[in-house]
C-alpha cells in the first residue's frame, strides 16, 4: 500500500517513515504543507493519507482531507497534538479511518492502517475480477486498486494469506494487495508446481522458498516465513520430494 504523509515537524514525519516502512508499506512521498501534499497526491495517488490537522501554511490537514476527498475517496488519519472538541468535531466531517493524538506508538499507528486496509478492501475497487478474459494473463494478473489497475506479477508474489473473503498478496517488495476472493478459489487459479498451499489460510511460492522446519512447523521463504500446518504437512513434503 502507498502512503503520502503529510506532517511540518521533522521529528514526527521521520518517525511516521521509520514506522510505515518497519510496518512493510510504501511511503511515496514527505511533505510540510498542503500545496506540496497535493501535488504529490495527484503525481503518486497514494492509498493511504496520514496528515497532521496542524500545517504550516493556509491550509490545513482538514482541507487537504477534504480536497483530497472531492477528486476521490482516499482513507485519511489524522495526527495531532490539537485534542479540543471543534477540532476533533471538524475533522470527523470528513470520516477519517483514525484520530491519532501525539505521541503516538507504533501499535496505534499499525492498528490505524490496518482499519484503513480493511476500508479499502472493502469497496468493490479493490478486487480482483478472474471472470473477465483480460484480468489474468499467462504471467500476471490485475488488481483495482482505487481508480486504476496494478499488474502484479506472479514471479514477484511471496505469499498469501487468507483474511476471511478476501486475500492478502505479499509481494517481495513489501507490497500488499487485498484481493475479493477467498484463498481456496484463489488456489485453483494458480499453477500448482509454482505455488503451495502450506496451510488452511497460506500460499507460498515455492520459488522463495528457503527451507521447510518440520519441527517448528514453518516454511521459509526470502523475506519471511509462513506456517505449516499437520493437514497439509504430507503434500508439501510430497511436493518438494517430486521437486528434488
Amino acid at each position: 500500500m502507498k502512503i503520502l504523509i503529510v506532517e511540518d515537524e521533522l521529528l514526527y514525519a521521520d518517525q511516521l517513515d521509520m514506522l510505515c516502512e518497519q510496518l512493510g508499506y510504501e511511503v511515496v512521498g514527505i511533505c510540510e504543507d498542503a500545496f506540496s501534499a497535493l501535488d504529490t497526491f495527484h503525481r503518486e495517488q497514494p492509498d493511504l493519507l496520514l496528515s497532521d490537522i496542524n500545517l504550516v501554511g493556509e491550509i490545513d490537514g482538514i482541507q487537504l482531507a477534504e480536497k483530497v476527498h472531492a477528486q476521490q475517496n482516499t482513507p485519511v488519519i489524522f495526527i495531532t497534538s490539537l485534542q479540543d472538541d471543534k477540532t476533533f468535531a471538524r475533522a470527523q466531517s470528513t470520516l477519517p479511518v483514525a484520530f491519532i493524538v501525539k505521541p503516538f506508538n507504533q501499535l496505534q499507528l499499525q492498528r490505524s492502517i490496518e482499519l484503513a486496509v480493511s476500508r479499502l478492501s472493502e469497496e468493490p475497487n479493490d478486487s480482483v475480477n478472474f471472470e473477465e478474459e483480460d484480468a489474468q494473463l499467462a504471467d500476471s494478473f490485475f488488481v483495482k486498486v482505487r481508480n486504476r489497475l496494478e499488474k502484479v506479477k506472479l514471479k514477484d508474489i511471496l505469499y498469501i494469506e487468507a483474511d476471511g473473503r478476501y486475500s492478502m498478496i505479499h509481494t517481495l517488495e513489501a507490497r500488499k494487495y487485498a484481493v475479493r476472493i477467498p484463498i481456496s478459489e484463489l488456489a485453483e487459479k494458480l499453477d500448482n508446481q509454482t505455488f503451495l498451499r502450506s496451510h488452511r489460510s497460506y500460499i507460498s511460492n515455492l520459488d522463495w522458498l528457503e527451507s521447510v522446519d518440520v519441527g517448528d512447523m514453518v516454511i521459509k521463504l526470502k523475506g519471511g516465513e509462513v506456517p505449516l500446518s499437520k493437514g497439509f504437512k504430507e503434500e508439501v513434503l510430497h511436493k518438494l520430494k517430486l521437486l528434488s
